[in-house]
């Protein structure tokens, strides 16, 4: 009969050749101020946002070492995981259990009751017997099927309509490990900088064919229950004065009845089948096969950089002019699996879908005051400045019986290019930050363009408070963000908080940090 999972999978996750990296580093302070950092980030912070600010030191800052920054960003912007774990806990439990011989009021029952008494009936026509009796038991199994359907019917539509409403909706997330060390210089400075980025992105697919298969089993009942009610109506018109044919009329709608074949069918890797034959439910539809699918793309990158910055005067005005050359190994993943695994017992991994290649890259940026009291700095930043495109492995689809391949695609490391700017009020900082053009997604889910803000309350140097907001102008996801440090001795910890605004389960980050200012 149904399996309880035959898509209770499809509360998980299911390409598009439009994929790239994503801007968003990962450090605890620049989350916590809402991801900002082009003209506000710390010296050993400047390789990840802008690598001019290594020559905006503050005084007294010639050494800085961090290690290890960590950071994690989950989100679920069309609530994915809410919307399944409904289908899971209540829709399909509903639509499983009509079909599970355990369970009262169940389906089969009701169509066996159903034969059972149409047989009986046409036995008692044929033999003289019991009519009226064994009328009575038919019509009442006939009401007996009818309210099994209406719930059929019920739970089917929201089945396929919860599916529906999820199928295609993205979840995505990122993880990120990074250490840094920078040495200031008033000839140049210097920082070398490592990280470690994994970015994935998930979706599910929820096909016509499921869709069909699901609504196929009311449909078929339904089509039963009109002929059950054409048979009991010629039965219903009997008496003594009913003529030979009329009699064979009944017998005939009943033997139709016990030897019954839908017109709706369900569709397997083999082609379709009546949900009915013989009055039962036929045994490709006690166990169909599903071919909604699970859809992964993932890109990991680690680069080691170095940075170089030297502070200029032009016309009395200081800026400062930054670059980070940069080796970076790129892997990509790409798994694709079938939600009814029976058909194919062999197991295909995401990793057995990589694909690696090494990639000279290079960052660029700018920074400047704009006033005589060096309070407001503005900066520019152009992030991997040198596109490659990365191969997206064709996969074999798990659990498919037929051998099928799904196409992969690129994955774009593409420039990525933000302005900023940062007010320095000494034991207060503020800053915004904006992307210039509009960023792909890795994948699913929505482009981005984010506009971030943020701020920090400084205690004398020992002990800092944070918070920040961030909206992507290209979509429709706001997020705030808190974070905390302590500096006793230029010795540094930093925490950092994020979730969407209105339901944290949409989007939500943490980051941590330990590092050295000397």
């Amino acid at each position: 009969m149904l399996k309880r999972t035959l898509l209770g999978s499809a509360i998980l996750l299911a390409g598009t050749p439009a994929l790239a990296t994503p801007y968003m580093p990962m450090d605890a302070r620049g989350l916590a101020m809402g991801n900002t950092g082009v003209a506000s980030a710390r010296l050993a912070h400047a390789p990840a946002y802008n690598p001019s600010l290594l020559s905006h030191r503050r005084d007294g800052d010639n050494f800085a070492l961090l290690f290890p920054q960590i950071g994690i960003n989950l989100a679920d912007e069309e609530e994915v995981i809410d919307k399944g774990e409904e289908i899971g806990d209540d829709i399909m439990p509903r639509f499983a259990d009509l079909f599970d011989d355990s369970v009262p009021g169940n389906l089969p029952d009701a169509v066996t009751n159903l034969g059972t008494a149409a047989d009986d009936l046409a036995t008692a026509i044929e033999n003289n017997g019991d009519v009226a009796g064994a009328s009575a038991d038919f019509a009442a199994a006939i009401s007996e099927t009818q309210s099994v359907v209406s719930d059929l019917n019920s739970a089917s539509s929201d089945l396929t309509d919860s599916l529906d409403a999820i199928s295609g909706s993205p979840l995505r997330g990122r993880l990120g490990v990074s250490a840094a060390m920078a040495i200031p210089n008033d000839l140049i400075a210097i920082a070398v900088s490592a990280r470690a980025d994994a970015n994935f992105s998930a979706r599910s697919i929820f096909t016509d064919q499921d869709q069909n298969n699901i609504l196929a089993y009311g449909q078929a009942t339904s089509e039963y229950l009109e002929a059950a009610a054409t048979a009991n109506t010629l039965v219903a018109a009997l008496d003594e004065n009913s003529t030979q044919a009329e009699a064979e009329a009944a017998a005939a709608a009943l033997d139709n009845l016990v030897n019954f074949e839908s017109v709706s069918s369900v569709t397997d890797n083999s082609g379709s089948s009546p949900v009915f034959e013989n009055g039962d439910i036929s045994t490709a539809a006690e166990d169909p096969s599903f071919n909604s699918k699970v859809e992964i793309a993932a890109i990991a990158v680690a680069e080691v950089g170095l940075t170089l910055s030297k502070a200029l005067e032009v016309e009395g005005r200081k800026f400062a002019l930054g670059v980070t050359p940069k080796i970076q190994a790129v892997s990509t993943y790409h798994y694709v699996g079938q939600m009814d695994e029976d058909d194919n017992p062999q197991e295909v991994e995401l990793e057995d879908s990589e694909r690696s290649e090494n990639h000279l890259n290079l960052d660029i940026g700018t920074a400047f005051y704009v006033d005589d009291m060096h309070k407001i700095r503005v900066g520019v930043v152009i992030q991997d400045l040198i596109s490659k495109d990365f191969e997206l492995a064709d996969v074999p689809v798990d659990g498919n019986g037929n051998g099928e391949v799904a196409e992969g695609g690129k994955v774009s490391i593409k420039p990525k290019v933000r302005a900023g700017v940062a007010y320095e009020g000494g034991w207060y900082n503020v800053a915004a930050d904006l992307d210039i053009t509009e960023n792909e997604p890795l994948a699913y889910e929505d482009a981005t363009q984010y506009l971030s803000i943020g701020g920090e309350l400084d205690a004398f140097g020992w002990a800092q408070l944070r918070a920040g907001y961030r909206t992507n102008l290209a979509g429709d996801n706001n997020v705030v963000s808190l974070g905390a440090g302590v500096s006793p001795f230029g010795v540094h910890l930093d925490l950092a908080l994020m979730a969407d605004i209105a339901k944290p389960e949409k989007e939500f980050g943490a980051a941590m940090e330990f590092g050295f200012y000397f």
